[in-house]
C-alpha cells in the first residue's frame, strides 16, 4: 500500500528526517499530490539558475500518436529535442512529457521543454520550429497524413509565472489507470523528465509568497537537512510508517517529516560531562577521606601495644 513505509535518516549532528515512501505514479490518489511537490522539489533549483526562461510545448498529430506508446519512442524524441536545442546554443534544457490533455480522457502525448530562452523575432522563431519539426517527425509522415507538429512558444522573467509553468508541467496528466491500463502498464519505470545542459550557475531568481516551501523541500530532495544543510544518511532499511507516526513527526511537505533526536543535541553534552566529572570528583574525595580514616585506625593500633 502506498505510503505505508518509509525510511528515516540522521545527520552527523543527530538531527533526524523521515522519508514516506510514494509509488509516484500518477493515477494513485493516495500519494499524487505528494509526489508532484517532490518532482518540483527536485527540479526547482536549477531552474531558479535560468533567467529569462522560455517554455515550450509540441504536440503530435493524432495520427502518429499510436507509435508513441512505447517508452523508448518517448525517450527518443525527448533526447532528440535536447540534443537539437544544444547544437543551436541553448545551455539549460528541462523536458517532460504529458500524456493526456486537460479535459480528455484520449491519449494524446505532447512534449514541455524549459530553456534558457528569451524573445525571439518571428523569423527565428519560425526557423527553429522548422528545425524541430524536421527532427522529430519524417518529412514523409508529415507529408503522408497532411499535418505537422503543433509548436508554441513563450518567455517570460516574472518568477511567479515560471513558479506556475514548473507546477503545470510537473504535475499528473495520467490520472486514472483503467483510460489506458496497457500504456500503464508499459510505463512502468520510464524515467520522465530529464535535464541537458550545464547548471553550475548561481540562482538568477527568487521564490516568493507560499512557494519559499520549496527552498527547504529543494534540500530534502538532494539529501540534505532543510535547516542545518547537514548530509543525511538513510537506513537502508524501511520502516512501517505506524512506527514513524508513533514519534509525533512533524510534517515538512511532499511527505518528508522531521523526527525528535535519539540522543540529547551537543548543547547539552556539556552538562552531562559536568555532573559526570562532579561525581568522580566526590567518590575520589570519598576514598582519599577511606585512606585517612584507615590510617588513623592504624596508628592507634600501634599505640595500644
Amino acid at each position: 500500500m502506498c505510503g505505508s513505509l518509509a525510511l528515516v535518516g540522521e545527520t552527523s549532528s543527530g538531527k533526524r528526517i523521515a522519508k514516506r515512501i510514494c509509488c509516484g505514479r500518477e493515477w494513485c490518489e493516495e500519494c499524487r499530490e505528494q509526489a508532484h511537490n517532490r518532482r518540483i522539489a527536485r527540479i526547482v533549483k536549477r531552474l531558479l539558475q535560468v533567467d529569462p526562461m522560455g517554455y515550450g510545448v509540441i504536440t503530435f498529430p493524432e495520427e502518429v500518436r499510436p507509435l508513441m506508446r512505447n517508452p523508448r519512442t518517448l525517450a527518443l524524441l525527448g533526447k532528440k529535442l535536447r540534443s537539437l536545442l544544444r547544437k543551436r546554443g541553448y545551455q539549460k534544457i528541462y523536458c517532460r512529457w504529458h500524456f493526456f490533455g486537460d479535459k480528455s480522457t484520449k491519449h494524446n502525448p505532447h512534449l514541455n521543454v524549459f530553456c534558457d530562452g528569451g524573445y525571439l523575432p518571428p523569423g527565428q522563431l519560425s526557423d527553429l520550429k522548422d528545425d524541430i519539426r524536421r527532427a522529430l517527425l519524417p518529412r514523409s509522415m508529415a507529408n503522408q497524413y497532411g499535418k505537422d507538429l503543433v509548436i508554441h512558444y513563450d518567455f517570460t522573467r516574472d518568477p511567479k509565472r515560471k513558479m506556475h509553468w514548473i507546477k503545470y508541467v510537473t504535475r499528473p496528466t495520467f490520472l486514472e489507470r483503467e483510460w489506458d491500463d496497457q500504456l500503464a502498464s508499459m510505463l512502468y519505470g520510464f524515467h520522465n523528465g530529464c535535464f541537458a545542459g550545464t547548471w553550475n550557475d548561481a540562482p538568477k531568481w527568487k521564490l516568493t509568497g507560499s512557494d519559499k516551501k520549496f527552498n527547504a523541500l529543494a534540500r530534502l530532495a538532494e539529501g540534505l537537512h532543510p535547516e542545518s544543510g547537514e548530509p543525511v544518511k538513510w537506513d537502508s532499511k524501511p520502516l512501517p510508517w505506524v512506527l514513524v507516526l508513533m514519534q509525533n513527526p512533524v510534517h515538512l511537505g511532499a511527505w518528508w517529516y522531521s523526527l525528535p533526536p535519539t540522543r540529547p543535541p551537543p548543547a547539552q553534552l556539556g552538562g552531562v560531562e559536568e555532573r559526570l566529572n562532579g561525581l568522580l570528583k566526590r567518590k575520589h574525595a570519598a576514598f582519599l577521606a577511606s585512606e585517612e580514616y584507615l590510617e588513623q585506625l592504624i596508628q592507634g593500633g600501634d599505640q595500644c601495644k
